[in-house]
């Protein structure tokens, strides 16, 4: 197992930051193809679950999420997030844990 070499000025990263993720939604507003960054597109086979959280009402903008753990074609499992704060056709992150 290898370390995570540490900043310049000795902090700490934190770890399973989001990341953004380009997504071509269904008709439903569901993950169908999501695009990383330079990276060939993968084809979302099924929606597994979804959930939303709407959390921190005292921040602005509030916290907004729709979430969906996907299965993707070929196998693996993916969870990835809307932020119903963005405009449309923005805002979609792959949480990693």
């Amino acid at each position: 197992m290898s370390a995570q070499p540490r900043p310049a000025d000795g902090t700490l990263s934190p770890l399973g930051l989001p990341r953004p993720v380009e997504v071509r939604p269904g008709p439903g507003g569901e993950p169908r193809e999501l695009r990383r960054p330079r990276r060939a597109p993968l084809a979302v086979e099924r929606v597994q679950e979804t959930w939303r959280i709407a959390d921190e009402w005292w921040r602005e903008p509030p916290l907004r999420r729709s979430y969906y753990r996907v299965v993707l074609e070929g196998g693996g499992t993916l969870t990835l997030f809307h932020d119903e704060t963005q405009p449309p056709g923005l805002g979609w992150y792959e949480q990693r844990y």
